[in-house]
């Protein structure tokens, strides 16, 4: 009987526009584990383990290769033919600049000749004479060769490689342009590089690109096996960077063509003709229905050519499971009077709001899945702290009155342990999980972080689900005492449904 686990698949799809284009430099970047070369915010903890980094792979053009066994400037490289390009928009300025840098150039190749410096000469005609993309790696090798003012013919052509290679491409802004992926068994299902090897789960992740889009080139697919603690081998995947540039029509239509796929799919597993349209416009809904689809598609697929013949079984989880059963139900209630429907316009205002709460927590999930042990809650809370510009300095201020706080709770969070520590022994951890989320809720609300102290009251509230009678009491005496009135609340329903039943 093979074992069920399950698998994480994820897509991010990046235009040409600025904002895309930073943040898939700044995201490609980390996975080539090198810095992005526009500014990026500083991380408050480390994203990987520098002693486990021997273990990454990457995956370019066929050659598997050890990601550490590459420069950082050919990695940096292999980003900027990669990443999406905006359109110039100072195509004037440009053109003007590298029409005066070529008659630069020009005007070198002849005084180099003079010179005797035929190397550096030819070196600068060859680059004239390069169609398309000049490699900015050309910038170090021609500091090398012997010239006449080198930091000045240095810079010459750093300046035409600029305005040339801006010049050479044109990217929509509407379309995808590059789409990131990742595969990722998560740590909690234990599957260790002895079971599936990060190089079996990139040439999976390489074959099943190849035969759902063999038109769109696969730019790399990168390895991680460095996001772990050294005594675990869990958590290992791959980042694919695929194409959005169809290299038969020459159109970037990767996301139309991927709801084709997964009409495909539909019609071989379930027999359903058209499921999506073919114009790939989709509704709100249809694009959820889609993305279960598509998850459903990676999932055989993967089953089939990789985790079956280890002994695994990929399932999708139970929540998507209902929320697909949901939507059958809803479709086949399309054509009753909208007062009979269970999925009516007040129930789907109900729906809308309790899914937005799913959705947050499936995003917490995932963040934790991706950064185990090394980035936490507390950084994404920080992260939003930083976007809604709270006031740092008023913080700063209040800090002694917080510090005084601090010692009060501290002072209370003893009186309650030795209370804990009364109850019986069977339950005296679950009661002491309990109690130290409602301290750091406390704190999170003496900080202002009222996101954080609604998340924590929300992990109180699930944990009260599984306390015994004895521990709710506890916990109502506790929110009494602290003057909580939100905790009080869910602590006295929680009473009032054990009673119920």
């Amino acid at each position: 009987m093979k074992r069920e686990i399950r698998q994480l698949h994820r897509r991010i799809n990046s235009t040409s526009t600025s904002s895309d284009r930073v943040k898939c430099e700044h995201s490609m970047a980390h996975s080539l584990r090198i810095k992005p070369p526009t500014k990026a915010k500083k991380t408050k903890s480390l994203e990987w383990d520098e002693e486990l980094k021997n273990n990454n792979l990457i995956l370019v053009n066929g050659e598997l290769r050890k990601l550490e066994s590459w420069s950082e400037e050919s990695r940096l490289e292999l980003l900027y033919s990669t990443v999406p390009v905006p359109r110039v928009r100072n195509q004037t300025k440009l053109q003007t600049q590298q029409r005066q840098y070529r008659q630069k150039m020009k005007k070198a190749i002849v005084s180099e000749t003079k010179k005797g410096n035929q190397e550096a000469a030819e070196f600068l005609q060859n680059v004239l004479d390069t169609q398309g993309h000049v490699s900015y790696s050309r910038i170090d090798r021609f500091s090398k060769l012997s010239m006449q003012r080198k930091n000045q013919r240095v810079k010459m052509l750093e300046m035409y490689l600029n305005a040339h290679n801006q010049l050479q491409r044109r990217a929509p802004t509407n379309n995808v342009y590059l789409q990131e992926g990742i595969f990722k068994v998560p740590h909690q299902w234990q599957v260790g590089s002895d079971e599936i090897s990060l190089s079996e789960y990139m040439f999976l992740t390489e074959q099943f690109l190849t035969d759902n889009f063999p038109e769109y080139e696969i730019k790399a697919i990168i390895g991680h096996d460095d996001e772990r603690a050294k005594d675990k081998k869990t958590g290992h995947h791959p980042h694919y960077f695929l194409s959005g540039l169809n290299r038969e029509t020459q159109e970037y239509d990767l996301h139309k063509r991927q709801i084709q796929v997964v009409n495909e799919y539909l019609e071989k597993t379930y027999a359903v003709t058209n499921f999506f349209s073919p114009d790939s416009i989709l509704s709100k809904e249809e694009s959820a229905d889609y993305g279960h689809y598509f998850q459903k598609m990676v999932r055989d697929y993967a089953n089939e050519h990789l985790f079956h013949s280890k002994g695994l079984h990929v399932e999708l989880s139970p929540e998507a499971e209902r929320r697909s059963e949901q939507r059958k139900k809803m479709n086949r209630e399309a054509t009753l009077p909208k007062s009979e429907r269970e999925y009516n316009y007040y129930n789907y205002q109900l729906e809308k709001l309790n899914e937005l709460l799913k959705r947050k927590e499936r995003r917490l999930a995932w963040l934790d899945a991706k950064h185990e042990a090394r980035i936490d809650i507390l950084d994404d809370l920080a992260s939003q702290v930083d976007l809604t510009r709270v006031d740092l300095d008023r913080l700063k201020t209040a800090e002694s009155e917080i510090e005084t706080k601090i010692i009060s709770i501290k002072s209370q969070y003893d009186e309650y342990i030795r209370k804990v520590n009364k109850l019986d022994s069977v339950y005296a951890s679950h009661i002491a999980n309990i109690c130290k989320l409602i301290f750091v809720r406390i704190r999170a609300k003496d900080q202002n972080l009222q996101n954080a102290a609604l998340d924590y009251l929300n992990k109180v509230k699930l944990n009260l689900a599984r306390a015994s009678p004895s521990e709710k009491l506890f916990v109502s005496m506790l929110a009494k005492d602290l003057n909580d009135k939100d905790l009080e609340v869910i602590a006295l329903d929680s009473t009032n449904k054990e009673r119920s039943i």
